[in-house]
């Protein structure tokens, strides 16, 4: 493939927008590494947390951040947040384009309007990509059930899919939705949200010896839609069975205060530890030395279009994965590969457990199965055709 390389002596611009924290926010670290390495200049608009600066240069990546902060909370606090930050983001990007011009505008969901901030750099003639991490009306649906709200938001999402010039989705499953409600087929790439193993190699190590522990794992966001009680639930239930049992839970979310309540109140305080949001070095020690990854989503209407990116991190580090029986997961990966369990079904979860306790075998037949189908999936391909897609959009310039 030939990749859409600017000369060296005057590198084109991309800049990507995305309401997170850069660079915690690993798949826009992917992306822009990605960029970087076809030669591309790259700035990123992000959000400001309290403690950061309002711009530096990371790894030559040019970040501007905004005194924004992503909340979670009700319907009109997330909205009150997202136009906040797409107004800032529409200033800052338009003046950024008139300092030095845009070849490109990368926008990345949530949300899907954030993409009309580039109408300016756009009537000047910048292309403008649209990634959807989320399907937000999906999303919606799951933590607000107001029809009327997912109703716009769907009209707002089409809107925002006609308007990029290219679209990336996450699964088949996803662009097919796109699709159904109008989008135009040719226009959507569908990249994995699989890691750019790189970006944490820096601070892998050997394993730790063997503690005696059988350490289940679950890290990142904190949502009562990740099923974090359901894993609760299942680790009380084979507490008994499993000697030395772990359950290491990292991250946070609107879901911690009660992740932690109900640790409490069900007594596993012994059992699980909850390291709260752990540096890049900690979580990848942490992932290292885990037997088992867990990914407890429960079945809506969002979780069965997307795959989740700790899925992808597990199987980066070559660990069994017990996951979730989701219409997108299975598209990719069959039993052999995952141990599947019954979404929200805290039994069905704790049985897989306890298979996996007793069956060492399983495990590395798991692993082995999984990383087979992982190494078709894994960053480096997936790169390949993120990029072809710029190719082709660059060549129609």
């Amino acid at each position: 493939m030939v990749r859409p390389t600017p000369t060296q002596a005057s590198p084109k611009r991309v800049c990507i927008v995305r309401q997170s924290h850069y660079p915690a926010d690993l798949l826009v670290c992917r992306e822009a590494r990605a960029l970087q390495d076809s030669g591309f200049a790259v700035d990123v608009i992000s959000h400001r947390p309290a403690g950061s600066q309002a711009e530096e240069v990371i790894d030559g990546v040019h970040v501007f951040r905004l005194p924004v902060v992503r909340k979670k909370g009700g319907i009109v606090r997330s909205i009150f947040g997202y136009a906040l930050f797409f107004f800032l983001a529409a200033f800052k990007l338009t003046t950024l384009h008139l300092r030095h011009r845009y070849s490109l505008i990368q926008v990345n969901t949530m949300p899907d309007f954030l993409v009309f901030a580039t109408l300016i750099p756009r009537l000047m003639g910048a292309k403008v990509s649209l990634v959807v991490y989320e399907p937000m009306p999906e999303l919606w649906e799951t933590l607000y059930h107001n029809w009327f709200v997912v109703a716009v938001l769907e009209i707002v999402q089409r809107l925002a899919i006609g308007y990029a010039h290219v679209v990336f989705a996450v699964t088949e499953q996803q662009k097919e939705t796109f699709v159904a409600r109008g989008a135009n087929r040719d226009k959507i790439t569908v990249t994995l949200n699989v890691p750019d193993a790189r970006l944490w190699e820096q601070f892998a190590t050997a394993p730790t010896a063997a503690d005696g522990h059988f350490t289940l794992i679950c890290h990142g966001a904190i949502e009562e839609r990740y099923g974090h009680d359901t894993m609760l639930q299942a680790i009380e239930r084979v507490r008994t069975q499993i000697p030395n049992l772990r359950l290491q839970v990292l991250g946070s979310g609107s879901y911690r205060d009660q992740f932690v309540t109900q640790i409490k109140e069900m007594g596993l305080e012994a059992l699980v530890q909850y390291l709260g949001y752990v540096p890049l070095p900690q979580m990848v020690e942490a992932l290292q030395n885990a037997d088992v990854g867990i990914v407890a989503q429960k079945s809506s209407l969002y979780s069965n279009l997307v795959h989740t990116g700790k899925m992808y991190d597990f199987l980066s580090f070559g660990k069994p994965v017990l996951a979730s029986r989701l219409r997108a997961v299975q598209a990719y990966f069959d039993d052999n590969a995952l141990r599947f369990f019954e979404p929200g079904n805290p039994e069905s979860l704790a049985e897989g457990i306890l298979d996996l306790y007793q069956h060492p075998d399983k495990r590395r037949s798991l692993v082995e199965n999984s990383q087979r189908l992982y190494n078709q999936y894994r960053w480096d391909k997936q790169k390949e055709i993120y990029l072809s897609a710029y190719q082709a959009l660059i060549a129609q310039h």
